[in-house]
Order: structure tokens, then sequence, then C-alpha cells
């Protein structure tokens, strides 16, 4: 075993700077590519449902229908040939190694696309639910990691677990995958180096593993338990630099969220590491099972890599180097993200799987002036999702953002909006009445806004209700589409008849129906995607019915962390607050935590 391990270690390194250069790169634009094409299906998936969204009450029905069947199967067929693909460079690599033979990125991509075209050419397709199969396997912890943590395939992780059937089911699952890799761990390299279609190629991988399969078994084990234990110990040097760098560089009402939010973030960087470094690691592995095995009877000393002794006694400075780089790149990753996050805010995109989000009402009107950049910029700071804004139009036809119709309260000027040109309302003064520190602060434009938020921080425009005359809707529509921004702005209303002309305009743009009460199937109409109601009108059975609908729920205004962790426990969709960055901490930690401390402790553990 102990000479298998240090072979493995051999092949690795031969080439494993043009191999990890192949294998980032790879991995982000096939990975780019994929996760934007399945967001493509999801969406085309729900439409064809008639859903705007995917929860766990409507989750089994949307599985069931045809054309999600069929956009699923889509999805899995490119991603097994993308995994193909993948698996054809890295036995290129070691392929390269074995025979002692430095290789190029550039000669890893080519060999991995005429490999995996060779075997398409032989109709060799039992080798995508093969690759398939493989990747669920030695990415198994890691993406059981990645599912517990994402809403709502965590749920359903949950019940599986906790259910004894369903679990006895995964226990089968995972053993049919062991039953089905054990004797297939060598299909791909007698397939894609000896050239054998599928059926040899399983025959010829159980001749070659024989009675020594333990042995193989025994090496794959070892090996991803000490990566394992290696990517545990990376996570918690992530948090540890996030949590000093978060403690220096934050305020302190913030810091909670903030290191939530990153810790996320670089969660998912650890994991995407950890599955480069098990294909990298496992399939190391198997090629000196490949070799060894193979040519076991003529090849009794131990595999000559070539590599010098001078550059094996100097493994431990490389190692070393290595291991400053990493750290350092750690430390500035976790930096940067928590400076990006502070001041550009997150966003990622969860609404159309029900994962639950927090819009900052008007802006963060706690820290700032309502509906101004000020408050804008406040919510990008305090992690926001969303801003809510409000938007109407002067006299002159300007859509802009600004809650009342009338100015007095605001800006001292006892005038309504609307009668105001849009030149006349740049003379006016909206922050003063918050705070002196926003003297000169005034009305901005949408399209302002817009600009300013794109890429940063998604928006729920509440169109105000100024009468059926108005073009606000149109215009509204109009602005959203020429800034692209479609996919990060919801459009809301208390009128129907404005989101029914939005709908009208553009079916794709989301819309919202904003109520302070209702009762009925009011939620069945398909003029808009979510309904927006008062927090103290919700209950279970209302959130599950408008799941199940196809629909969201948003909740408003929710500010005590009595009624945020009510909302949580609901399953609401989206919270709307005064207090984001409270918002963030309560929907967001694993557990009640009230120091920096106990959280950290918290996600070491």
């Amino acid at each position: 075993m102990n000479r298998l391990i240090r072979e493995t270690d051999q092949v690795i390194k031969l080439n494993l700077r043009q191999l990890a250069v192949f294998e980032v790169l790879f991995r982000l634009v096939a990975g780019t590519f994929y996760i934007r094409l399945a967001n493509q299906l999801l969406r085309f998936s729900l439409r064809m449902a008639g859903y705007s969204y995917l929860t766990m009450s409507n989750m089994g029905a949307f599985l069931w229908r045809p054309f999600t069947i069929a956009c699923v199967a889509a999805a899995i067929a490119v991603g097994m040939v993308l995994m193909v693909v993948e698996i054809a460079g890295l036995i290129t690599a070691y392929q390269a190694s074995a025979y002692s033979r430095r290789i190029d990125s550039l000669s890893i991509l080519k060999g991995a696309v005429d490999k995996a075209v060779d075997e398409c050419k032989k109709r060799n397709w039992k080798l995508l639910p093969l690759a398939f199969a493989d990747f669920l396997m030695m990415n198994s912890f890691l993406l059981l990691r990645l599912l517990t943590r994402i809403k709502p395939v965590n749920f359903v992780m949950a019940e599986i677990v906790h259910g004894p059937v369903t679990r006895m089911g995964l226990v089968l699952v995972v053993v049919f995958l062991i039953l089905i890799g054990i004797p297939t761990m060598l299909v791909f390299f007698t397939c894609m180096i000896e050239q054998k279609n599928f059926q040899d190629g399983f025959r010829r991988s159980m001749e070659i593993l024989g009675r020594k399969w333990p042995r193989a078994v025994g090496l794959l084990l070892a090996l991803n338990l000490v990566l394992i234990l290696f990517l545990v110990l990376l996570h918690s040097v992530i948090v540890v630099v996030s949590a000093v760098v978060v403690t220096l560089f934050v305020e302190s009402y913030a810091a909670m969220a903030v290191l939530a939010a990153v810790c996320a973030r670089l969660e998912l960087v650890v994991l995407f590491i950890g599955t480069i470094l098990v294909s990298v690691v496992d399939f190391g592995a198997l090629t000196v099972v490949y070799y060894q095995f193979e040519r076991g009877h003529v090849h009794g000393q131990p595999w000559d890599f070539g590599i010098s002794e001078d550059m094996h006694l100097g493994g431990m400075h490389i190692k070393r180097k290595w291991m400053l780089t990493i750290t350092g790149a750690l430390a500035g990753a976790s930096l940067f993200m928590i400076f990006d996050m502070v001041y550009n805010g997150v966003s990622p995109d969860w609404s159309v799987l029900g994962q639950t989000e927090i819009t900052a009402h008007r802006g963060s009107s706690k820290m700032a002036p309502e509906n101004t950049m000020a408050a804008l910029e406040a919510a990008m700071e305090e992690m926001a999702d969303y801003s809510e804004i409000d938007v109407q139009t002067t006299a002159d036809g300007i859509v802009v953002v600004c809650h009342d119709l009338n100015l007095k309260r605001v800006a001292g000027v006892d005038r309504t909006l609307g009668s105001m040109t849009y030149s006349q309302l740049e003379q006016l003064d909206v922050g003063s009445h918050f705070s002196p520190t926003f003297k000169g602060e005034r009305i901005p434009t949408l399209r302002e806004v817009l600009e300013a938020c794109k890429g940063r921080m998604k928006l729920n425009i509440e169109l105000k209700n100024i009468g059926n005359d108005t073009s606000l809707p149109e215009q509204v529509a109009a602005l959203v589409k020429e800034y692209d921004m479609e996919d990060q702005c919801v459009i809301t209303s208390v009128k129907l008849k404005y989101l029914e002309r939005i709908k009208a305009m553009d079916p794709d743009l989301r819309t919202g129906y904003i109520l302070a009460a209702a009762y009925g199937n009011y939620y069945e109409s398909g003029d808009f995607d979510f309904i927006s109601i008062r927090s103290s009108f919700v209950s279970r059975r209302l959130v599950e019915a408008v799941h199940e609908d196809g629909k969201a729920i948003h909740v408003w205004t929710v500010n005590s962390k009595t009624e945020m962790d009510q909302m949580k426990l609901l399953g609401v969709d989206n919270i709307i607050t005064d207090y984001p960055a409270r918002a963030r901490e309560i929907l967001y930690r694993e557990e009640t935590t009230e120091t920096l401390m106990e959280y950290l402790k918290m996600m070491i553990r």
C-alpha cells in the first residue's frame, strides 16, 4: 500500500501544474456554460408547467411533468458528456506521466477532445452513465455537503436522512454505486488507452483487477480520507481568517451577517477546489493501479518516473511554497469577498428555487433617507438581496423614486410629486429630514438607480397607484429591458391592472401583487408571479397553498427577531425589512448565536 501511495504521489506531481490549469479552466468554462444551460432549462420547464417558483409544495407535481422530465434528461446528458471529456483529459495527462513525459495544458485539452470523439465513434455510450456514477461516488462527501446547503434540496435531503424507507433507499443507491464502481474502475483506461469497446473494456478491467481489487479500493479510501481531512482543515482556516477580517473591517451591527455570507461563499470555493482535487487524486491513483496491475507480471520493481533525487529531496520545499501560496491566496480571497460583499452587496439568484431572500424596505431606510441613492448603497453594505423602491412619474413624464405622493414629509414642500417637473424636483433636499449628514440628498430617477444597482443588487420596483391614464407600467418595463435587468428586477403594485399591462408587454418579467389582506384563491391569477402580503396575515396554510400554485410569497414589513424567526419557520420566500443585516443573521445562521466567537465556533465544528 505504501508503494502505491508513493507512486500515486509521483504520477500526480509530474504534470500537476499543467493538469491543474486544465482542470480549473475546464471547470470554470464548462461549469459556467452548464449552470447557464441548467438555469434556462429550469426556467423553461417551470414556464411550461405554469409555475413561477419551485418549492417543496409543488416539487412533486413539477418533476412528473413531461417537459420537466425531458429538460432533466437533457441536463443530465450534457453533464455526462462534459464529465467524459474531463475524464479523457485526466487520462491523457496521466498517460503521459506513466511514460515520464511532460505535457502542456493545450495538449491535455486536445487529448481530451480526441479521446471523447473516439469513444463517440465507437458508440461507447455506456461510458456516459458510468462517468455520472463515478462522479457521484468520488464526490459523495462534497455533494452531500453542498446539497445540505441549498434550498429546497436541503429539505429533500433532510427527509431522506430522517425517513427510514428513504434512508434505506439511499443506502441501496450507495451499495449499487459501489457494486458498479469496483469492477468498472479501470474501464475508462481500457476503452481510451487500449481502444476497446465497452463490453471488452469491462472484461479487461475485471481481468486486470483480479483478486487485487481490495488493494485498489483501500488505496482510494485512504487517499480520499486524507483529502477530506485536508478540506475540513482548509475550511476551518478560511473561517478563522474571515472572522479576523470581519472583526477588523466591518461594523459590529453587520458583522454576523457579513461573516455568514462570506463563509457561505468561501465554502463554495472550497467545494470547487475539493471536486478538482478528488478527480486529480483518484484518477492519479487509478493510473498507478492500471499500469502496475496490468504489468505486474513483468513490472515487479518500483515505478521509475524519471524524477531526480534532487527533485524528490526538494519536495518539502515545494510543499512549503505551495502551502504559503495557498494560504496567501485564501487570505486574499477572503479579504476580497468581504469587501466585495460589504460595498457591492450580495445578490445570488436563488428566488426561482424558493430560497428565502431579504429585501431592504425602501433601501436601508433606518441607515439613510428612504428611496435615495444613499439608502441603496447602505442596503448593499447590509447584504440585502433586494431593495424595494417606489416609483412614480413627474409632470414631464420622468420616472423617479419616491414613496409619498405628497412631498411634505420627505422634502418639506406641500405639493404633489406629479405636479412638479423633474428639474423642480432636483432642487429639493430629501435628506435633511433624516439627518444633517444627508443634507443635499435628492430624489433619484429610476434610470440612475438601475445604473447603480446593475450587477450589484436586485430591485423590487413598486409602481405607485397614480391613476389609469399613466404610462408608468410601460415606462418601467421598458427601462428594465433597456438595462437588460429582467432577471434582476421584479415589479410590484397594489393595482392589478398595472401588473396585467406589464405582462402584456413582456410575459417573462416577474411581477408581484401587493395585498394588505386577502381571502379566497386570489393567488391563482396568471398576471403575477408572487404575492406580497402583510406578515400578520401569513399562515402555514397560506404559504403551502401559494407554493402549490407555483408562486412565491413575500412578507412585509418584518423587523423584530421574533417575527423573522416565525417567517423563517413558515417558509416564506422573501422578507421585506428595515433591518436587512439583522434578517441575514437570523435567516442564514444554523443555530442561535449571540456573539461573533460563538458563531465562529459553530462554523468550525
